[in-house]
C-alpha cells in the first residue's frame, strides 16, 4: 500500500517546549498546529512509497550516515505564504547548509529529485488569519531560543506534511 513518509530530525529533549510554543497560536491555527496531529520535526525529505518496503529504505539511509544526530538551535521565526490564503509560522534552525546537504544526500539515496526550493524549518502552525504576524511578534518578544539534539527518524506523514508517528 502506498503511503506518504517523512525523513526528519526530531528533538530528543524539548518536544514539549516546542509544542507549548505552538499552542500560543491555537486561537488562530487552521489545519496545522504543532502538537495536535504533528510531532516537532525538521523535514529532510517527504515521499510516497510502498509500505512493504519502507524498512529497506531506512536501512539504506542509516547505512550511509555515520551520525544520525545533529544539534540545532532555533533563534529566528519565519512568516510565509505561498498563496495569500494560508499563512505559516515556523522556527528557523541554524546549520541550514548542513540540512540542505543532507536533503541532497537523502534524495540521492531515495533516487528522487532534489527539491531546489527545500527550506529547512520547523512549522509551528498554519492559519487563514492575515493578521497572524502580530501574534508572531508578541511571541518573539518573550521567546528564548531552543537548542536540542535532534535524531534522524522516518515516520508517516499526512498531506500537509505533519509528522504523525515514528516508524524508525
Amino acid at each position: 500500500m502506498i503511503k506518504k513518509y517523512n525523513i526528519a530530525f526530531i528533538p530528543i529533549s524539548y518536544s514539549n517546549t516546542i509544542i507549548n510554543l505552538a499552542k500560543n497560536f491555537a486561537h488562530i491555527a487552521d489545519k496545522y498546529l504543532l502538537g495536535e496531529h504533528s510531532l516537532p520535526h525538521v523535514t529532510l525529505y517527504q515521499f510516497t512509497w510502498d509500505g512493504n518496503e519502507i524498512s529497506n529504505i531506512w536501512e539504506k539511509i542509516t547505512s550511509v550516515f555515520n551520525e544520525t544526530h545533529i544539534e540545532l538551535t532555533f533563534d529566528e521565526f519565519s512568516c510565509i505564504t505561498f498563496d495569500h490564503e494560508t499563512y505559516w509560522a515556523s522556527l528557523m534552525p541554524n546549520n541550514r547548509d548542513i540540512l540542505i546537504n543532507l536533503h541532497h544526500l537523502i534524495a540521492n539515496i531515495l533516487k528522487m529529485p532534489i527539491i531546489n526550493t527545500y527550506d529547512p524549518h520547523m512549522t509551528l502552525m498554519s492559519t487563514k488569519n492575515k493578521e497572524y504576524e502580530n501574534d508572531v511578534e508578541k511571541l518573539k518578544a518573550q521567546y528564548v531560543p531552543v537548542t536540542d539534539v535532534f535524531v534522524m527518524s522516518l515516520g508517516e506523514c499526512d498531506d500537509i506534511g505533519q509528522f504523525k508517528n515514528f516508524l524508525f
